[in-house]
């Protein structure tokens, strides 16, 4: 516009500045075209943001040093590995790293993401693989996880647990972890560089790209995580264009941009998928009918171009459990009297029905309840009327507890403390020469246990409880036998059975012992010395766990 101002002065100037008006408007004619060019090329370009991708956009990558328990007998051999496969890929550019000081154990990076960004930020790298291997009585567990140094979260995990532990098994595992962990990146390649309406990717025809194949452009625009773990199971992301492949090299493919979202868009950064495709046969849609929805779904075969399988974790319990048992046991109730007389009541089946619930707050702390009744007869000991004698029993305990998790798995060998409030009442049919009394014991329980699986593939575990109450009280109906000094002594066994991945099948068998002594003479006619009900009882029952 001032070059065309600077024109137009031409017609008021007479013929002896005409020459020096236009080289003047020239000259800023000139000087102003950069600008608008600028200024167009600008508006032609669009770059969209998104935190979740940047943190997932992996170019620059190392690995931290590998974590053992056997004094680094494989630590070395694994660490030598990790570099040899990050150099060999492609898709990164290795960043050598020297760490000093003790070496950083992977769960307490899991479970700190600031403490993985703090760390990472001397790196230098987008992320980080770390490795490591256990070895226990089941075998040698090997674990590889990799982290994104920009958010300090988990992205992918793989585990696998060997009866042998030669190095070379250990080696072929990290390679395939790391492969598998590959795999779980949400996209093939990324757009390293554009010319006009032509881009270089960083992925050839060893990834298995194609002349004249059709991909799509895209950008994550979230993530679903694991609630426990933190790394991905499942991501959304938008599409922002396609380009189709002219010219595939071993590592490095030439593509024409097909279509874009909005101009410029598709630049340095933006991550290609769609590389790896599964062929299906015809579907027999005569004899089965799949709704659209299911096929649409991320939860179908496909996800993305990739194995769903391979895409999306199988969901384990991460939240709780509830479940129910069925006892047969016997029961006894003991009664001596100042006078020398006993009295002994014995129900020797003594039906009951549990029910209990484990809420799972963090991998380590939860609450817990459980509740259950029971019912028998039984003969009355001291001779009076009713001849026969209903017993009816309630059980409940609410708690919250602390699991020590001992190999990092959550299902693995654990030792676990719990603290709550425990009731237990008894209800007799009242006797005439009072006899039995009905009871409510109350106390504060103490729960100390542990449990392991028993075989390699975990189907089978086993485990053990004892309870400590503290301050236990008792109140009888109808009368009382006065103050006493009370006692409760309980522990359990258990067992269970994997019937699936939500589904166990338990077994108990538990003890129970409740005991008082009196003093005083109380409400009986003739004082009571002693008094005890025992319990023993053997259940199987189903767990479910969401």
């Amino acid at each position: 516009m001032i070059a065309l101002a600077a024109l137009y002065k031409l017609s008021n100037y007479n013929n002896d500045m005409n020459w020096i008006s236009v080289f003047a408007a020239l000259t800023i004619l000139a000087s102003s075209l950069p600008l608008a060019f600028a200024e167009d090329r600008k508006e032609d370009t669009t770059e969209y943001h998104n935190t979740l991708d940047d943190d997932l956009t992996f170019d620059k990558m190392t690995f931290i040093p590998t974590y053992d328990n056997v004094n680094g007998v494989y630590s070395r051999s694994v660490d030598k590995k990790l570099e040899e496969l990050i150099k060999k890929n492609h898709h990164w550019n290795y960043i050598e790293t020297h760490i000093a000081g003790s070496i950083v154990k992977p769960e307490e990076l899991v479970l700190d993401s600031q403490k993985v960004m703090s760390f990472a930020k001397h790196l230098g790298a987008d992320g980080f693989f770390t490795a490591e291997t256990r070895k226990d009585p089941e075998g040698l567990q090997v674990s590889l996880y990799l982290f994104s140094s920009k958010s300090g979260r988990l992205v992918a995990e793989q585990r696998k647990v060997h009866k042998e532990d030669n190095t070379s098994i250990v080696l072929s595992s990290i390679e395939q972890m790391m492969s598998e962990i590959k795999e779980r990146i949400p996209y093939d390649a990324l757009i390293v560089s554009r010319v006009d309406n032509r881009v270089t990717i960083n992925a050839g025809k060893r990834d298995g790209v194609r002349v004249g194949q059709t991909l799509p452009c895209i950008k994550i625009i979230s993530a679903q995580r694991h609630p426990k773990r933190n790394f991905i199971i499942k991501s959304e992301k938008a599409v922002l264009g396609q380009i189709r492949v002219v010219k595939a090299d071993s590592h490095l493919s030439f593509a024409d941009i097909l279509s874009e979202t909005e101009p410029g868009v598709l630049r340095k950064g933006v991550k290609v998928t769609g590389i790896s495709q599964i062929q299906y046969g015809e579907t027999p849609w005569t004899q089965t009918y799949t709704p659209p929805e299911q096929l649409l779904s991320e939860n179908n075969k496909v996800v993305f171009g990739k194995k769903a399988t391979e895409w999306i974790a199988k969901d384990p319990p991460t939240f709780g459990k509830v479940g129910g048992n069925f006892t047969i046991g016997s029961y006894s109730n003991n009664l001596s009297l100042s006078s020398g007389t006993n009295y002994t009541t014995q129900v020797d089946v003594y039906p009951r029905l549990n029910l209990h619930g484990q809420l799972w707050m963090t991998p380590q702390w939860y609450a817990e309840a459980q509740y259950g009744q029971g019912i028998g007869t039984s003969k009355n000991p001291s001779g009076g009327t009713p001849s026969e004698l209903s017993n009816s029993m309630s059980q409940y305990r609410v708690s919250v507890g602390y699991n020590l998790i001992l190999r990092n798995e959550f299902f693995g060998p654990k030792f676990f403390a719990d603290i709550g409030f425990a009731n237990y009442s008894m209800y007799v049919d009242s006797t005439a020469g009072q006899g039995f009394t009905s009871v409510d014991y109350r106390s504060v329980a103490i729960g100390l246990g542990g449990y392991t699986p028993i075989n390699l593939a975990k189907t089978w575990g086993f485990g053990g409880k004892i309870y400590f109450h503290a301050f236990p009280r008792l109140n009888e109906k109808p009368f009382s036998s006065g103050s006493s000094d009370n006692n409760i002594n309980q522990f359990q066994f258990f067992a269970d059975y994997k019937l699936s991945q939500r589904l166990r099948w338990t077994f108990n068998l538990d003890f129970l012992l409740l005991s008082s002594s009196f003093k005083g003479a109380g409400d009986r006619t003739i004082p009571a010395n002693s008094m005890s009900h025992r319990h023993m009882g053997l259940a199987t029952g189903v767990d479910y766990l969401f």
